[in-house]
């Protein structure tokens, strides 16, 4: 029986020692906090990871990946002791890890080693090929696309790839691809490959990273992909200890964008800053959106809100002779006259002030 593209991912990565886990150059949130969960992921199995992303970071989500991402291991080479043996000889050699510090013993046979015998020196660059037992992309469509580490470290293309997604455009083209179009996220996928690999992996750190990228590939679970499986999905993580009132703070009240997606905190205005958004009856109604006005505090008397030639009584009816187009009815009063092309109701996404209206569970509590 042949296995799934799921199973045959989980056996690969079982099978694997030392595992190199990237993206696609510009990458999104959801695959910059995809690497970082991954990583933390497959080392609670044991496993030796290099998670590399090498174009810039969204500061938004620095303080979610700090020290978790490594830099490019372009070059990598072995870090070579060298000792005089000059005026010593070595009888013994043995070393120590002792509080993140690595102790090297030296015991002489004859005579004694002093400072200025030491010396440090590099061996020549590790193969990709020779680095690594298996290769795992996140949400890259096209080999093309893939970190620039692969464009200066070409032997990287001979290790066995996963190519995991939820792209329908992918092109299949890892020796395992692993895609799943229903998906809202990256993130959601590793939720389930992690269950698969080993249940209880996901901890606070790895809960709160997953959630943030479902959070920004959903922009807040309003986009049209967004399923009732991502809700559940939130919800678990949030279970687990996921951060998601500090994921809402960093992602759409301090950047007021989703980094160089293009996505920003629904309601906000292209342009605007976060806090900075006026009462309406100062700030001017966008093209195809109704701007209501207070019916009280009028600088102007009743009778000027009603139409031209309306007389001074409050009480009469517009006149008939409104500049309306005939068979028009007349506006109500108060009511300004619709953009053209526009659609004079707002969306229902905002309330009338341009702020997002959401329930409590997607938005921070915090002014």
């Amino acid at each position: 029986m042949d296995l799934t593209p799921k199973q045959q991912t989980s056996e690969a990565i079982r099978q694997a020692d030392s595992i190199l886990v990237t993206t696609s150059q510009r990458p999104s949130i959801d695959q910059v906090t995809a690497v970082a969960s991954l990583a933390m992921i497959l080392r609670k199995l044991g496993k030796q990871v290099t998670a590399v992303v090498s174009d810039n970071v969204p500061a938004s989500i620095a303080w979610l990946v700090e020290g978790r991402l490594d830099g490019s291991p372009e070059g990598l080479r072995d870090f070579i002791i060298q000792l005089d043996l000059g005026r010593a000889e070595v009888d013994k050699l043995k070393y120590t890890n002792q509080d993140g510090r690595l102790n090297i013993h030296v015991t002489p046979f004859r005579g004694r080693f002093s400072q200025s015998d030491v010396s440090f020196s590099y061996g020549e660059a590790v193969a990709g090929n020779e680095q690594y037992d298996l290769v795992i992309a996140l949400g890259v469509t096209s080999r093309s696309k893939l970190d620039k580490l692969f464009e200066r470290n070409r032997s990287l293309g001979d290790v066995p790839l996963l190519n995991l997604d939820f792209h329908r455009i992918n092109e299949n083209y890892g020796a395992v691809n692993l895609i799943e179009p229903n998906a809202s996220s990256l993130s959601e996928m590793l939720v389930s490959l992690s269950e698969s690999l080993q249940t209880g992996l996901i901890d606070e750190p790895i809960a709160t990273a997953l959630l943030a990228g479902i959070m920004a590939s959903t922009d807040r679970f309003t986009a049209n992909h967004t399923t009732p499986k991502a809700l559940t999905v939130a919800a678990q993580l949030m279970a687990a200890g996921g951060k998601q009132q500090q994921i809402v703070r960093s992602l759409y009240r301090k950047d007021g964008s989703v980094s160089r997606t293009g996505d920003r905190p629904v309601g906000q205005p292209s342009g605007s800053k976060p806090g900075s958004a006026q009462p309406p009856s100062r700030q001017p109604a966008a093209p195809g959106q109704r701007q209501d006005r207070p019916q009280t505090h009028s600088a102007h008397p009743p009778e000027r809100r009603q139409g031209a030639g309306a007389s001074g009584d409050n009480s009469a009816p517009p006149s008939t002779d409104s500049p309306n187009t005939a068979g028009e009815a007349p506006r109500p009063a108060g009511r300004p006259e619709q953009q053209p092309g526009g659609d004079e109701k707002p969306s229902s996404a905002t309330s009338p002030d341009g702020q997002a209206d959401y329930p409590d569970f997607f938005t921070t509590s915090e002014p």
